[in-house]
């Protein structure tokens, strides 16, 4: 088996919360070892979110932070100290890569932004996720997820064509947020592509490299077609919710309800069904039972859209949503079940691929943790550790790669430049 591809590249991540660990996740996945750096009066907010219930420690037994850190190692630095700073400046030395996801001038005030870690380091790839990125006039804004939509243009698109569902003639349609903050993971692998580029082009000319990427322009580029409608056509965005402006009947309809089903939400089945052209009209009229309305065209189909809704949702509702997705598929008609994330544990598929792992952790049950997307046939990409607990690693990083003597540490958690648990932990 070959090596992961990463290994031998240190990253220091300084990112918090969801789009900066997760680029720094992915890059542990393919072998870099990450150092996740956190201030004791200033960590990974989600640390202390959605704890395991009863938790000693919660701060390390966060469900959110254990899937998203994973393969990393832990150091605690108070950055607004000036010896927190200089250790971290020592640590770029030795370092290939800095990912931050601060607002724009957080580094800059601290005293280490981008010209002083290269003096630190010529040749370090610094990359900067700031929402609204490092020039321009929103650049002390701070975005979170659902800013970021709103701010890229994507929670335009999204809603239905009127207010509610089901439709009521004459109200006003609205946007509707993600159930995610879709932009942060879009940002991560943005960040992941940034991060090899700058790798590549310091292996070509032995230079670093200082990239701005705004979050907010990563998710504006999702909207491709919809800015070339509102630039080229006048057009504005429309919303149509479930359904298509090519496509009908298209829609997501209720089936049987599944109160046994394992999981959040196996009470309430849905099941995606999409008509591509008059074939699928056909194959799907007929297995309703209604090839009274087979000769439907096209044209016909959008305007009468909702009554078709309504001979579908009949059909569906008493079925269960895996058999009436197998009927249609084997009827040639597009369909497919809408997974909740109970179901999705237990999706045959996924088992097996050997999708879902179990990582053990000491302060954390068993449970189901996603494994590595990115599969190299030549290297079977495994997770090597779990999320690590606060200031895990100070001892083998501070101690062992900058050579700090005991003595040392200990001096430095008295002065609370490092720790190994949160000062406050009860405020996330």
């Amino acid at each position: 088996m070959k090596k992961r591809p990463l290994i031998g590249i240190r990253v220091v991540d300084l990112s918090m919360m969801w789009a900066g660990p997760y680029a720094t996740m992915k890059l542990a996945e393919m072998g870099a070892e990450i150092w996740k750096i956190e201030s004791p009066s200033a960590w990974d907010n989600i640390r202390t979110l959605v704890s395991q219930p009863g938790a000693p420690e919660p701060w390390n037994s966060a469900f959110y932070f254990n899937a998203y850190n994973r393969d990393k190692k832990s150091i605690t630095l108070d950055l607004a100290q000036e010896r927190g700073r200089e250790l971290l400046l020592r640590l770029v030395a030795h370092a290939d890569v800095l990912i931050e996801n601060y607002r724009a001038d957080v580094l800059d005030k601290l005293g280490i932004g981008w010209d002083v870690l290269h003096v630190a380091n010529p040749a370090l790839v610094i990359v900067s996720m700031a929402a609204f990125g490092k020039v321009g006039p929103d650049t002390q804004r701070v975005g979170f997820g659902p800013v970021i939509e709103m701010t890229s243009g994507l929670a335009s698109l999204t809603g239905y064509q009127h207010g509610d569902w089901p439709p009521e003639p004459g109200t006003t349609g609205e946007p509707f947020k993600t159930g995610i903050s879709y932009g942060d993971p879009v940002a991560g692998l943005a960040a992941v592509g940034a991060t090899m580029l700058g790798l590549i082009q310091r292996k070509r000319t032995g230079k670093g490299s200082a990239i701005d990427m705004a979050q907010r322009e990563t998710a504006s580029v999702l909207a491709g077609e919809a800015f070339v409608a509102a630039s080229q056509r006048d057009e504005d965005p429309t919303h149509v919710g479930v359904r298509s402006l090519r496509f009908a009947p298209q829609g997501v309809y209720r089936c049987a309800n599944l109160p046994t089903e394992p999981g959040p939400g196996g009470d309430e089945q849905w099941l995606v069904v999409s008509c591509r052209d008059d074939a699928d009209w056909v194959a799907l009229a007929h297995e309703l039972n209604r090839d009274d309305l087979a000769g439907l065209s096209i044209e016909d189909r959008h305007a009468r859209h909702d009554e078709l809704d309504r001979v579908i949702s009949e059909w569906t509702q008493g079925k269960h949503p895996q058999r009436a997705m197998e009927m249609l598929q084997e009827a040639g008609v597009p369909a497919g079940r809408v997974l909740d994330s109970g179901a999705i544990l237990d999706d045959p598929h996924l088992l097996r691929r050997g999708f879902w792992v179990h990582l053990p952790h000491p302060q954390m049950h068993r449970y189901k943790q996603f494994g590595v997307v990115w599969r190299f046939v030549e290297a079977n990409l495994q997770l090597a550790r779990l999320s690590p607990l606060f200031g895990e690693h100070n001892q083998e990083i501070l101690g062992g790669v900058l050579g700090l003597s005991a003595d040392e540490l200990a001096e430095l958690s008295s002065q609370r430049v490092i720790a190994d648990a949160p000062i406050n932990p009860g405020v996330g």
